[in-house]
Order: structure tokens, then C-alpha cells, then sequence
């Protein structure tokens, strides 16, 4: 389905498309039908990468922090393009309690620490030359749906159940003529059939932070 296909069938859903004046503009309605792919990502982590800009990152000797592209969810795996094992997961508090000095210690990455930096993963040791840090993720779309011909990344029979979040939405809206908590609620319980139900931030965060890459933790 592409943007024009999930708004008609939210108009047809919702009979807002025997109205000579919209009740839901074409503007709200996409942002509706973004929020549904991200929401269905975060949900159920439907987006996995192993190359490209969200996977792949240059490392320099000396460099301790990398950046992550903020579309990713989640790393799943990781490995230096040097070659070595899997890179395994530590948290600043377990390496605190393996290593006093390890912020200071150099030499091949062999895990990545998890809760340092926001955003980031801090290499363990600091490498001592150039490489590149690669790795398999759960990630949100690229970009944004905006024309009418934009398709959603997730599977294609997964995008019918994107009308539920948006119809969801609509409905939940404090507006006189279309907010109905009932049909709001049919909606949702529709989307989480097909997605699963929504962990709160804190928890996505503690998944990041403690359970972040497959391989196992540091000594």
C-alpha cells in the first residue's frame, strides 16, 4: 500500500470520504500513518539491517565513542570489519566492577559498552588504529512517508493493520464531532493484535542499555 492507499482506507474505514469537507486533512493523516510504522517497529522490531549508514561506522584510533544513526532500535549484533569474535555487551557499571581503568585501557575492541552516552556505544578497549564498526540492527523507517506514491518499509501484508493506529488516533482526538473512546479503543486493540502491546520508554531504554548486543557479556 502506498501514503494514498493507507488514507483512503482510513477515509473508507472511518466514512469520512463521502464528506464534502474532510473531518481529517491529508497533513494529519500522514503524520498519523508515520507514527503508525515507527509505533509498529518499536513494537516489534520489523525493520532489521546489517549494511548501509544505520550499520556501518568508521572508527579512528583513539575514538572511544560512536554515534548511532537515530533510527536504530536496538543492535543485535556487532563485530569490528578487522576481523575477532562478536563484540560482546557490558553496561559502565559491570566494567566499573571488571576493570577500574578501562575507560583508560587501548587496544582491539572487543565489546561495546552499552549506557555510556545517549545515542552512542563506547568502544572497549579505545582501538589503537583505524577500522570499522559493523553491526546488525533494529531500526525504525529511513524517512518519513510524505507523497502520495511513498510506500511503508515494513512488509507488505503488515500494512492494512497500519489503519488501525491511524484510525486510533483520529478517534482519540478531543474534538466535539469525531472523538469516540470506543472506537479508539476497537482500533488499538486491532493494531496491538497485529503488533503487540507498547513497552514504556523506560523499558525500550533498559533494553538498550542492558541487553543491547546478542553476544554474550564481558567477564
Amino acid at each position: 500500500m502506498t501514503l494514498a492507499d493507507l488514507i483512503d482506507a482510513f477515509r473508507d474505514e472511518s466514512f469520512d470520504n463521502n464528506r464534502v469537507k474532510y473531518f481529517w486533512s491529508n497533513a494529519t493523516l500522514t503524520r498519523f500513518a508515520n507514527e503508525a510504522e515507527n509505533e509498529a517497529c518499536r513494537r516489534g522490531s520489523l525493520l532489521v539491517s546489517s549494511s548501509g549508514p544505520t550499520c556501518t561506522y568508521g572508527v579512528s584510533a583513539g575514538q572511544d565513542v560512536v554515534l548511532l544513526d537515530r533510527s536504530v532500535l536496538k543492535i543485535r549484533r556487532a563485530r569490528m570489519a578487522s576481523g575477532g569474535d562478536m563484540l560482546a555487551s557490558a553496561t559502565a557499571a559491570q566494567m566499573d566492577l571488571s576493570s577500574p581503568s578501562w575507560e583508560s585501557e587501548t587496544g582491539t575492541p572487543i565489546a561495546l559498552v552499552t549506557d555510556y552516552q545517549s545515542g552512542a556505544v563506547r568502544l572497549y578497549p579505545v582501538p589503537t588504529s583505524d577500522d570499522t564498526l559493523r553491526m546488525t540492527v533494529s531500526r525504525l523507517p529511513l524517512r518519513p512517508m510524505e507523497a502520495d506514491e511513498d510506500k511503508p518499509e515494513i512488509r507488505a501484508e503488515a500494512h492494512p493493520a497500519l489503519v488501525q493506529w491511524m484510525l486510533y488516533r483520529a478517534y482519540s482526538r478531543q474534538d466535539a464531532e469525531t472523538f469516540d473512546p470506543k472506537k479508539a479503543s476497537r482500533a488499538l486493540l486491532e493494531f496491538e493484535r497485529e503488533f503487540g502491546g507498547k513497552a514504556s520508554m523506560r523499558n525500550e531504554q533498559w533494553v538498550r542499555d542492558s541487553h543491547a548486543v546478542g553476544a554474550d557479556p564481558i567477564a
